[in-house]
């Protein structure tokens, strides 16, 4: 997508060197918090050190506008994967430097939030987490509690806190069924590992306190804030796979969202009554891959399967706002408007999630095409 520059510098919120991604659409503010969590009881099978697994998690967080206001907009991408991107995308060098979230960097946690519901996130292969940032914070303004989480040696760059990078290992896609299933099992364990933290100790750990909270949220772990007893999963591509295998090694996690991926792993023998929400471009079934069949029989819960006319598979990133915000630098990413995309995810896994998790009536809007999004349509259910 082309834009004039004059249309662009009136449409696009540029502040100094700062492109603000798309405005939020909740009521909430949102916070945003990175985390460095180290599973000291595992060790990375892909560490060519044997070194403990070490993940970088990313929180998006409902927040007041009195407790965030004076709090800085957080870049959406540290410096290494700042220059990463521009590698990746071809950009200019110092564009995705300058891209910034809608999000206040450690803001305190609103206090009407108090069991939030949490969504698990896991990016695709050769992505990042900070690719999503768009989506994730748009859901967080929602009322979610969003947790991204970077899968060191298949993400495309992860940065850590004192500055260590680890690059994407050369692997190329389609992995090779011994390594594939490795990746899945560890990425899957990625995600209930994160789940236990914020269940137990990074609340008190790293300080994420509630805003004016009561004296019985003071000093508690996330635990006590958001409800990590009955969570939902959410991931695009290898990390859709990810998101539908978690609900077969944890009792918590309720319901999964697949973002245009194929499905692999165990779930596909063994099968899950757990329900699943399924989103893909239409050339791209994710269900019908020969060598992920029989995926779709094996959900044999609740599933509905959504195609949405003019997207592609990078079109569940932020490659789409992207275009929107970057004019002609921005990379390709199907003919969906960024914003437009945004909308179409956050409104349907909305539904979805809320449905499964917390008992909010779709009126029927999951069973059916919808002229609003007349985009999108109902393939299978």
């Amino acid at each position: 997508m082309t834009l004039l520059l004059t249309l662009l510098l009136t449409a696009i919120p540029v502040f100094g060197s700062r492109i603000l991604l798309p405005e939020l659409t909740g009521p909430h503010n949102v916070g945003l918090r990175n985390l460095e969590l180290v599973d000291y009881g595992r060790v990375d099978p892909f560490s060519p050190s044997g070194s403990p697994r070490d993940l970088m998690v990313t929180l998006f967080y409902p927040t007041s506008d009195a407790s965030s206001k004076h709090l800085p907009l957080a870049p959406q991408f540290s410096p290494a994967v700042a220059s990463h991107v521009d590698d990746v995308l071809s950009l200019t060098s110092g564009t995705a430097a300058s891209l910034t979230t809608r999000a206040h960097l450690n803001a305190p946690l609103d206090a009407e939030v108090a069991g939030a519901p949490v969504v698990l996130f896991s990016h695709g292969f050769g992505f990042t987490r900070g690719l999503y940032t768009a989506l994730l914070q748009d859901l967080a303004s929602w009322g979610w509690v969003a947790v991204a989480v970077d899968h060191p040696y298949d993400a495309g760059m992860v940065e850590y806190p004192d500055g260590r990078v680890v690059p994407a290992r050369n692997w190329s896609w389609p992995l090779d069924p011994p390594v594939r299933k490795l990746a899945l099992d560890t990425r899957t364990a990625d995600l209930l590992f994160v789940l236990k933290q914020l269940s137990n100790t990074v609340g008190q750990r790293d300080g994420l306190h509630v805003q004016d909270a009561k004296e019985a949220y003071e000093n508690h772990t996330l635990g006590s804030i958001f409800n990590t007893s009955r969570v939902v999963a959410l991931g695009h591509s290898f990390g859709g796979a990810t998101a539908v295998e978690t609900l077969l090694n944890s009792s918590a996690v309720i319901a999964a969202t697949d973002l245009d991926g194929f499905l692999y792993g165990p779930v596909v023998r063994l099968g899950t009554d757990k329900p699943v929400l399924v989103l893909g471009f239409p050339e791209h079934y994710a269900t019908d891959d020969e060598t992920a069949a029989p995926g779709w029989p094996a959900l044999h819960g609740w599933k509905r399967d959504f195609t949405v006319i003019g997207t592609v598979h990078e079109s569940y990133t932020d490659y789409s706002v992207f275009a929107d915000i970057l004019g002609g630098e921005g990379p390709k990413a199907g003919t969906v408007a960024g914003k437009r995309m945004i909308q179409i995810q956050r409104t349907y896994i909305n539904a979805f999630f809320g449905k499964f998790l917390s008992s909010i009536d779709d009126n029927g809007f999951l069973n059916r095409n919808d002229t609003l999004f007349p985009e999108v349509s109902l393939r299978r259910s």
